[in-house]
C-alpha cells in the first residue's frame, strides 16, 4: 500500500530523518549490533534515509532497497549519504522480492510491514531471501496506533488483522526465525531482532 499525501509529508522531512537516525536506528543497533556480513536489503525504502543509515550505522558494504511507489524510489536515488556509496534501488513488492533465495546478510524494515495487508507473507519472503545466519532488523508500528481514531482519519493503513508485539513475534517464529531481542514503546511501536538459523543450529535442536 502506498502512502497518502499526508503520510508522505510526515515521513519525508528532516524531523523524521533525525528520529530514524538518532532514535530508531540506535535502538535496533543496541538490540542487534552491527551487521554480520556485507550485503543488506531494505524493504520499503521511502526517500532513502534508511539505506544511508544501513551504510553508516550498521556498516553494510552494499545495500539494495526497494519501494512499491516509483516516486519514493526516485527520491531515494537523489538522497546523499555520508559514506560515498549508493544503494541499488528498484520498484518492488514485499510479497514477491525479486531476488534469489539466501542472498542477504541482513534485511531491514523501518516501518514498512504494517502497510502490507498480507504481512505474514512478507515475513516469509524476508526469511527466504536471507542467508542462513542472516539477521532481520525490524522497527514496526503496532495495532494500537493503527486503529486509533485520529490516525485512521489521517493515514491510509490496513485496519484488519493488524499485530501486537506478541503476534508479530509469533509470526516470526512460525516462519522459522529465532527472535533474539525485542522491545516496545507504550504498545505503539516495537523493535525486533530475528535470525535465520544455520543448518547446524537446526540440526542441534
Amino acid at each position: 500500500m502506498r502512502l497518502n499525501t499526508f503520510e508522505k509529508a510526515l515521513m519525508n522531512n528532516p524531523i523524521r530523518a533525525a528520529l530514524q537516525r538518532h532514535f530508531e536506528a540506535r535502538i535496533l543497533k543496541k538490540l542487534g549490533g552491527k551487521m554480520r556480513g556485507g550485503l543488506a536489503l531494505e524493504i520499503g525504502c521511502g526517500r532513502g534515509m534508511g539505506a544511508c543509515i544501513i551504510f553508516e550505522e550498521f556498516r553494510a558494504e552494499h545495500v539494495h532497497a526497494f519501494d512499491i511507489d516509483p516516486h519514493m524510489v526516485q527520491l531515494a536515488g537523489h538522497t546523499s549519504c555520508r559514506r560515498p556509496r549508493k544503494p541499488i534501488l528498484w520498484v518492488g513488492d514485499t510479497l514477491n522480492i525479486a531476488v534469489l533465495s539466501n542472498t542477504y546478510d541482513a534485511v531491514f524494515d523501518f516501518g514498512a510491514i504494517h502497510h502490507v495487508v498480507q504481512w505474514r507473507d512478507t515475513i516469509r519472503e524476508v526469511y527466504r531471501v536471507l542467508k542462513p545466519g542472516g539477521r532481520f532488523y525490524v522497527e514496526e508500528i503496532l495495532e494500537k496506533y493503527i486503529v486509533h481514531p485520529l490516525f485512521r482519519r489521517l493515514l491510509d493503513h490496513p485496519q484488519q488483522d493488524r499485530f501486537t508485539r506478541a503476534q508479530f513475534t509469533e509470526a516470526l517464529e512460525k516462519n522459522g526465525f529465532t527472535v533474539t531481542a525485542s522491545g516496545e514503546f507504550i504498545e505503539l511501536f516495537a523493535w525486533f531482532i530475528a535470525d535465520k538459523p544455520t543448518p547446524d543450529a537446526d540440526a542441534s535442536q
